[in-house]
């Protein structure tokens, strides 16, 4: 059982959890795609066979396994061991009980957990105002509710002295690195890469190679449209916001209007896993309820991707303050899961019935998968506009996911090698130990 904790700044398990099991036929139970399937193949797609690399193996057994059933081959995930299919439900079910195959899933509609909704009155937001700060990093104030110019995050994870619940910390970020040389893939809406929080001091900016696999868009169109993306990444990597702030972010686009296809997700695990540039960790905001979506597909790929190819995932936990077995891909035991806090207490969001946000649907998901919590309220980042130096406040545990990526960006600066295994037991030995009052977070800190 893994301990919660807190994530703080101060230092320096390989695993697939399904709810599929071999050969099985899943069809969605919400917003299914017609004839569109996920297939997952029994035999891992590593290493070389005969002299094929793995995603070759995996692109011969898609034209094969889809040809011998009358189905169409749509994409291959060769570096996850999965392709898409376009075929009947009888013929999917025909593909689920060959023996090369896993699983079959039908392709499904999802949506964000949480966008960005406040770009209503853009000219009230304070302006960026983006600099290259020292260590310790002045901040404004600790309450957001006073007009903070800054995260208050960045003081909550800056230190573990002074009296958290009565916010008395110090009003100063403070960090002994920055996440130079180290890659922050933020798998979302895009990034606004002209946004001050990205731009270098003598031009330019840290925003570097992504992709997008929106289906019928230019792959190399990667602006945030909804704005979720560019805030997630200014919280892990931006200059006055962020907690890594030197590190190199790429946007991999895998939602337009804060929706996407399940298969879509998919292709962009691939993506990262077959060109990622390392030390690298992974930010995904977002995850699903398998009472909805049975996302295991998705499960495979995200655990693939930490066991076989080393690339440590962060994931939130999720907005429905619930426990966190029932969602994916947070359900998988390689992945980090972060959890919220909630400034005005000082313990899980979602938990304090004073926050008028305490029921299902409305909080910081929770159980003992989860690994750590970091501020998810009233984060302010970056504005995800065409204003390029605005900031805006959002809550929810998207926001606490970049915060333990940007920690776990500025321990890789040091220990670049380390494996995802490691990172997760860094995070978990750097975090504050013992903390919070509520049944659900006895051992958080």
């Amino acid at each position: 059982m893994k301990n919660w904790k807190v994530v703080t700044l101060v230092m320096a398990t390989a695993g697939i959890a399904q709810s599929a099991q071999a050969g099985q036929f899943q069809r969605a139970q919400a917003r299914g795609v017609p004839d569109r399937y996920l297939v997952v193949l029994e035999a891992a797609p590593s290493g070389k066979a005969e002299g094929e690399p793995g995603e070759v193996r995996v692109a011969q057994a898609a034209e094969q396994l889809a040809r011998s059933v009358g189905a169409t081959r749509l994409a291959v995930y060769g570096q996850v061991g999965q392709f898409l299919v376009e075929a009947t439900e009888a013929q999917a079910q025909r593909l689920a009980r060959d023996p090369r195959v896993r699983l079959v899933e039908q392709d499904a509609l999802i949506e964000l957990s949480a966008i960005p909704s406040c770009y209503a009155n853009v000219s009230t937001f304070p302006q960026a105002n983006s600099y290259d700060p020292t260590s310790p990093q002045v901040l404004q104030c600790w309450d957001p509710q006073l007009s903070c110019a800054d995260n208050w995050g960045l003081d909550r994870i800056g230190q573990r002295t002074g009296s958290q619940s009565a916010h008395t910390l110090d009003s100063r970020y403070h960090f002994t690195a920055t996440g130079q040389g180290t890659h922050i893939y933020v798998l979302d809406t895009g990034i606004i890469r002209t946004h001050t929080e990205f731009a270098l001091p003598g031009g330019g900016h840290r925003v570097g190679t992504g992709f997008n696999l929106v289906p019928g868009e230019a792959s190399w169109n990667t602006d945030d449209d909804v704005g979720h993306g560019t805030h997630v990444a200014s919280i892990a990597a931006g200059r006055r916001f962020g907690v890594a702030k030197a590190a190199t972010l790429h946007p991999v686009r895998v939602f337009k209007n804060g929706n996407a296809q399940l298969s879509t997700v998919v292709s962009g695990v691939n993506w990262i896993t077959g060109n990622v540039q390392r030390p690298a960790v992974v930010n995904m905001s977002f995850n699903y309820n398998k009472g909805l979506i049975d996302a295991s597909a998705l499960d495979s790929a995200v655990a693939y991707m930490v066991t076989h190819h080393g690339i440590a995932v962060v994931n939130a936990a999720g907005n429905w303050n619930q426990d966190i077995t029932s969602f994916s891909p947070t359900a998988v035991s390689s992945v980090i899961v972060a959890g919220g806090l909630d400034w005005v207490n000082n313990q899980r969001w979602g938990a304090h019935p004073t926050t008028g946000c305490h029921a299902n649907g409305c909080g910081s998901n929770w159980g003992p998968g989860v690994d750590v919590f970091a501020p998810a309220t009233d984060v302010l980042a970056a504005l995800g506009s065409g204003e390029n130096t605005l900031a805006c406040t959002l809550t929810g545990t998207s926001m606490a996911a970049p915060h333990v990526s940007g920690v776990v960006a500025q321990y890789l600066q040091a220990n670049p090698l380390a494996t995802p295994a490691k990172i997760e037991a860094a995070i978990m030995l750097g975090s504050s130990p013992d903390y919070g009052n509520t049944s659900e977070m006895k051992q958080a800190a």
